[in-house]
């Protein structure tokens, strides 16, 4: 017998019964590249459980931190490296770094992660800015 097909009915009904999402990241286009977003803590402090989960970074990795651009903070997985992810799941960006593109505590930050690679690139906000022209202008336009 075919069970009938019938639409939740109740706000509970649909949570129990929606679909699961496949991944708690969002999707690319390229399926090694994740994104996350973070907030710059105290002492240049960055975390995003899911995004250190997925590059395999667990407290004790040791990681170099550089700025290839300008805009751009690059981490990246060293033996040898300067920072350390702590036992609390973070890291935190050198303020020397943080300065030399503008990044300071509580500025939100988005996170670019190539998991196979082991790499990571913070954007800070200057850079959301010229990334996110197109959004700004359909806000400000009228419809």
């Amino acid at each position: 017998m075919i069970e009938p097909i019938i639409p939740p009915q109740t706000p509970l009904q649909e949570r129990i019964h929606a679909p699961l999402p496949m991944r708690f990241i969002p999707r690319t286009t390229d399926p090694e590249i994740i994104y996350g977003f973070a907030v710059v803590g105290d002492a240049g402090r960055v975390t995003d459980r899911a995004v250190l989960t997925a590059l395999g970074w667990l407290p004790g990795t040791r990681l170099t931190v550089s700025c290839p651009e300008d805009r751009l903070i690059l981490v990246r997985e060293a033996t040898d490296g300067s920072v350390q992810v702590t036992r609390a799941g973070f890291f935190r960006v050198p303020v020397h770094k943080r300065r030399r593109v503008g990044l300071l505590e509580g500025d939100r930050v988005l996170l670019v992660a190539h998991f196979g690679k082991k790499r990571l690139v913070i954007h800070p906000p200057a850079v959301l800015d010229g990334l996110t022209s197109q959004s700004r202008r359909i806000l400000v336009e009228s419809l």
